[in-house]
């Protein structure tokens, strides 16, 4: 039987499968081989984790776990006592059919282990953002979730009112139908009648909710576009909304999505990120792609960036005017026009080769958010040079 030696910079390893109130570890120790399992409950930290792991192995130590809803603070909070820490992908984590009837803590952690040793394993490390991204990232994805339901509240006091025959059909002077959800809506609304009072009761209920989440929107906003003009989001924000199609809102969750943009070697590593890129279904002499897109990565950010783009088709020009205190640099906004240039002929080139619409618009969200990523990184390495002066 052939033996290997495994050459690595650890001479430990400990793998975790991680719950809200609980830690699994199975660990081994490269010098004699000896693996070893222990359950720390009773909601753990970091300081129980590795004290176990420092009791009976040598150092340096890697500690491992899968992403997952626990987040980056374990990871940040064993980094702090002196030990490495990541974090695995769990998509990158290969399961076999077994693991789908035979699943428990112990063989999730056993099977972690398993991956980051194994010479051809093929598990990929996330990338740990610093808590200020972080929490930039919450606050972006907090607001998205008030506009969702708000939406959701909205349609419902909709819904209730179609269905006892009352239809909102005011008009302006001009012919065009009257925005809902203003105090003339509102007045209107409260002035239906209903045959059941309980319907009524019902009714305000909505438009209370619906109210209280669109308030919620507006609060979420301002806070978002406060952190916009903090000096270190500013120039970011600045230099990325000179593209057509991006907003300060999509600006700042690409922000935190990315936070280094420097961890990129190049654009279609960007799009792969983002789940931009077609999905492969290459099977013996079938090869091609399905035409559907990954879909990976940050929700939020794609469906800002598609959702900016489907007003491309309607741009007239290149350039953008600029905000109130808005600041970029020559080299960025020559950038910047040349993208949007690019952008605006790519589309037409597409829709008039016959494409439709939609194809076209996520070809373009592809190209635009390797633009941004480029941008991005022309105003970090401006502001290193900044700070090194």
């Amino acid at each position: 039987m052939p033996q290997y030696t495994m050459n690595s910079d650890y001479a430990a390893y400990v793998a975790m499968d991680v719950h809200s109130r609980s830690i699994t570890m199975h660990a081994v120790s490269l010098e004699t081989g000896e693996p070893r399992t222990r359950r720390l409950t009773g909601c753990p930290g970091a300081a129980e984790v590795v004290e176990w792991a420092k009791s009976w192995l040598p150092d340096p130590i890697l500690f491992v776990y899968e992403s997952g809803p626990c987040g980056f603070q374990l990871q940040r909070d064993i980094e702090a006592l002196g030990c490495a820490c990541r974090i695995a992908a769990v998509t990158s984590i290969p399961r076999s059919p077994e693991d789908k009837y035979l699943k428990d803590d112990r063989r999730d952690a056993r099977r972690l282990l398993s991956e980051i040793t194994k010479m051809d394993g093929k598990v990929k490390f996330v990338y740990v953002p610093s808590p200020r991204m972080e929490s930039l990232r919450d606050l972006t994805r907090a607001r998205h979730d008030a506009v969702k339901a708000a939406k959701r509240s909205k349609q419902q006091a909709a819904g209730l009112l179609t269905r006892y025959g009352h239809v909102w059909d005011e008009k302006t002077p001009t012919g065009r139908r009257c925005e809902t959800w203003t105090e003339k809506h509102k007045s209107w609304m409260k002035s239906a009648e209903f045959d059941q009072a309980l319907t009524r009761r019902t009714l305000d209920l909505y438009v209370q909710n619906a109210t209280e989440d669109i308030e919620r929107v507006k609060n979420l906003t301002r806070l978002c576009l406060a952190e916009a003009e903090k000096p270190d989001v500013k120039p970011y924000v600045d230099a990325l909304t000179r593209l057509k199609c991006v907003d300060v809102m999509t600006a700042l969750a690409f922000l935190a999505s990315m936070g280094d943009f420097e961890r990129f070697s190049n654009g279609r590593s960007v799009s792969s990120y983002f789940g931009l890129t077609p999905r492969r279904s290459d099977s013996g002499e079938k090869t091609g792609r399905n035409g559907k897109i990954t879909k990976a990565g940050d929700t939020l950010c794609r469906m800002l960036l598609t959702e900016g783009v489907g007003g491309i088709g309607a741009a007239k020009s290149n350039v953008k005017k600029l905000r109130k205190g808005q600041v970029v640099s020559p080299q960025v906004e020559a950038e910047a026009r040349k993208c949007n240039a690019r952008n605006r002929a790519r589309y037409e080139h597409l829709t008039a080769s016959g494409k439709h619409a939609n194809v076209a618009k996520i070809a373009v969200a592809s190209e635009l958010v390797r633009d941004m990523w480029i941008i991005g990184r022309m105003v970090q390495r401006e502001q290193a040079e900044q700070e090194a002066r």
